[in-house]
């Protein structure tokens, strides 16, 4: 009766730790490093209009408008599609310098991070502070759903 048991609960561990493993259905967000770094902050201000921009507290996305993939954004988020909406934004959230600092952050910035499917496909870029979540997950072949969790600080 026992090994029947330990066999249950074996069984039972083993499809927990099989389902929490997934199936390779998330992609990847990738630091650019100094040498690598194609795509600035300043060269997403400039071209702007080549991206659909959605923007959150301390966020900002920029999914490729000339692509066959589709990045989606999971929460209330803000767009940006006009020229003077951009420029507010970067207005408001850029230094005199033009380094990112929104308004509503209470860390630093990540520098611009690539958003990867598994199949290593660029699906767009993110920036965002250094504490918060972010994560994206496959919706489809050409979709991808990206998650976004702002860092709490103080408090309960």
């Amino acid at each position: 009766m026992n090994i029947i048991r330990l066999g249950g609960v074996w069984l039972l561990a083993l499809i927990a730790v099989l389902g929490c493993a997934g199936t390779g259905k998330f992609g990847n967000l990738k630091n650019q490093s100094e040498a690598d770094s194609k795509i600035t902050w300043k060269k997403l201000m400039e071209d702007w209009s080549d991206y659909h921009i959605w923007y959150r507290s301390a966020a900002i996305v920029f999914d490729p408008k000339n692509d066959e993939f589709t990045l989606l954004v999971a929460g209330r988020w803000g767009t940006v599609k006009d020229q003077a909406a951009w420029s507010n934004l970067v207005k408001q959230n850029t230094t005199g310098e033009g380094d990112v600092d929104p308004l509503y952050a209470s860390y630093s910035m990540t520098p611009v991070r690539e958003i990867w499917s598994p199949d290593n496909q660029l699906y767009g870029y993110i920036m965002h502070q250094v504490r918060d979540g972010v994560s994206v997950a496959v919706v489809d072949d050409a979709t991808m759903r990206l998650f976004y969790h702002r860092a709490r600080f103080g408090g309960p």
